[in-house]
C-alpha cells in the first residue's frame, strides 16, 4: 500500500472539489453540472475519500437502509489507474497499479459491514471493470439480472428505459 495515500471516510468535500475531480477524470456526473452533480454529498449514507497530499484522486459512495447496500460510484483518477487504457475514464476501474482501488473496497465493504449490512451489491462494467472488482472482493452475482429505470443525459437515446 502506497503510504503517500490518505484515506478519508465521510471527508468534508465541498461541491467545487468533488466536480472539479470529476472533471479532471471525465467522469460522467460532470455532464449534470456542479449543482446537480454535487447532490450526492448531501444524500450518501457513506463517502470514503482517497487523497494524495491535497489532490482528491479517488472516492466510493454508498447507499445503506439498515440491511443491505449499494456502491453507487467507485472512481479512481485515470492517472493512478495504469498505462494503456482504453477508457480514460475514472469512473471505468480498469486498472488499480497501485491498489487504491482494492483498499477502497476494502475500507468501503468494511465501513458498511460495521454498520450492519449483510448484502453489498455493485454494479461493474463487466468488459473493463471486472478484474478490479473481484480483486477487491466482488463476486459476480450469477442469480441476479440487474434492472435499472435510465434517464441519465449521457446514455445513447436508445438505451433509456422510458423508451422501452
Amino acid at each position: 500500500m502506497d503510504k503517500s495515500i490518505r484515506y478519508v471516510i465521510n471527508p468534508s468535500l465541498s461541491k467545487e472539489e468533488l466536480f472539479q475531480f470529476y472533471q479532471d477524470n471525465t467522469i460522467c456526473e460532470e455532464g449534470y453540472g456542479m449543482e446537480v452533480a454535487s447532490r450526492v454529498l448531501d444524500h450518501s449514507s457513506l463517502i470514503i475519500a482517497a487523497y494524495q497530499g491535497d489532490r482528491l484522486i479517488a472516492t466510493t459512495r454508498s447507499m445503506f437502509d439498515g440491511v443491505a447496500a449499494q456502491v453507487v460510484e467507485f472512481c479512481l483518477a485515470v492517472d493512478f489507474q495504469g498505462k494503456d487504457l482504453v477508457y480514460e475514464n475514472g469512473s471505468i476501474l480498469e486498472k488499480d497499479d497501485h491498489g487504491i482501488a482494492k483498499e477502497m473496497a476494502k475500507l468501503t465493504i468494511n465501513k458498511l459491514l460495521n454498520m450492519g449490512a449483510y448484502f453489498i451489491s455493485s454494479v461493474a462494467f463487466e468488459e473493463a471493470e471486472k478484474e478490479v472488482y473481484t480483486a477487491s472482493g466482488f463476486t459476480r452475482n450469477h442469480g441476479h439480472i440487474d434492472y435499472v429505470y435510465e434517464k441519465r443525459p449521457y446514455v445513447p437515446k436508445h438505451r433509456h428505459s422510458a423508451d422501452l
